[in-house]
């Protein structure tokens, strides 16, 4: 059976970094207290607690238009634990653990969650954290076990991070370190300029930035060597097609999407259509913008009346590199033919990508002004063989 499991956001405070009502602030057509609830609603955890104090009945009232239940901490001048005690204590026999947010992390990702959740569910410990870059971050997640101890204390050395200490050092089994793919983990928007930076990093939610990339390789979805240096040589290739079609076709490619989705493409590759289980992957994380790349590179649903866009230019470099060389779009085709050519079926599908990538080419080189190939051989991460002359 899963296990119960609840949210708890803390909302309480004064707000006196930010000098502004941060829980009601705007992010995107939600308020940042909207994203932290639907950040757990979202991943199916429909118990949530919002703590309030100050301002209690502005933030309450939105709250409660949320479906959260409302907790009241009417101490909020002396701190959070004060709010986690009373969340706490409406959660007390409700669930088998529960996040812990501060209202100023709305950015943290979907995938952050399903990942704690998962871990949790496999071999619940009494807290799960976050860690990414080799930190530590929000939402642990807290086994409701440690309820009581948490109502047992009304004002512990440390507050809740002195409490969790001494319970790592008591018995560090219980306490688990789950890797994640997700800088937000760390981002508190507690001050105006913090605030502003959240909001130009919340337009690019569904973009991993090269340390996520990072870590998605390293810990949730590693790839062999010869996978990782097929991916860095096809980012690179892209990243300079994007940068000669920005400076020479006038257009306004995202360099960086076109990086992170070359070097990403092949992530499930090993696995049946590893296309749609790479999108399906990424989506779980929460890259929703990298993740239809990846899930197209492979067949692409282009036509010569189309511009090209970031899709299009990871589908192409794809198809200019072997391994970590570069190669004639001719010659990479040419060579699956010759190795299933008695596959009726998959002959068809071949011919069929290999003329897509030349349409393609033929449409870049002309927007560019400049062959193909030329550009390709600035790429970083590639080497050149003379294969790739077109």
């Amino acid at each position: 059976m899963a296990p119960r499991l609840s949210a708890l956001v803390l909302a309480a405070g004064l707000s006196s970094r930010m000098g502004e009502l941060k829980a009601l602030l705007p992010l995107d057509g939600r308020t940042m207290l909207g994203h932290c609830v639907t950040l757990f609603s979202a991943c199916g955890i429909n118990d949530i607690v919002v703590a309030i104090g100050h301002r209690a009945g502005e933030i309450g009232a939105a709250a409660a238009g949320l479906g959260a239940r409302l907790a009241l901490n009417s101490d909020y001048a002396a701190g959070m634990y004060g709010s986690i005690r009373a969340g706490a204590s409406l959660l007390a026999g409700r669930c088998d653990g529960f996040f812990l947010l501060p209202v100023d992390m709305p950015l943290v990702r979907f995938g952050t969650v399903r990942l704690l959740a998962a871990s949790f569910a496999a071999q619940p410990t009494l807290v799960c954290c976050p860690v990414f870059a080799g930190r530590r971050g929000h939402p642990p997640l807290i086994h409701a076990d440690l309820i009581d101890p948490i109502l047992g204390q009304e004002h512990p050395e440390g507050g809740m991070r002195g409490l969790l200490a001494r319970i790592e050092a008591e018995r560090p089994e219980q306490v688990r370190e789950v890797p994640v793919a997700d800088a937000h983990i760390h981002l508190d928007l507690d001050t105006l300029d913090a605030y502003r930076d959240g909001c130009a990093r919340f337009a690019r939610r569904g973009i991993p930035t090269m340390d996520e990339c990072t870590a998605i390789l390293e810990h949730l979805h590693p790839m062999p060597d010869k996978g990782l240096a097929h991916g860095r040589a096809v980012a690179g290739v892209a990243t300079a097609i994007a940068e000669a079609l920005n400076r020479h076709g006038d257009r306004r490619l995202d360099v960086e999407l076109c990086r992170v989705g070359g070097w990403l493409h092949d992530i499930a590759k090993g696995q049946p259509r590893h296309e749609a289980e790479g999108e399906r992957w990424l989506r779980q994380l929460g890259f929703e913008r990298v993740a239809a790349i990846v899930g197209a590179h492979k067949d692409l649903p282009w036509r010569p009346c189309m511009e090209p866009g970031e899709r299009e230019i990871v589908f192409l470099a794809d198809k200019l590199v072997r391994g970590s060389r570069l190669v004639a779009i001719e010659a990479r085709f040419a060579e699956k033919l010759s190795l299933l050519r008695h596959e009726p079926e998959a002959v068809r599908a071949i011919e069929g990508r290999w003329q897509q990538a030349e349409r393609l080419a033929a449409v870049v080189e002309a927007a560019m002004a400049q062959p193909l190939a030329g550009v390709a051989m600035t790429a970083d991460g590639v080497r050149g063989d003379g294969t790739c002359g077109g």
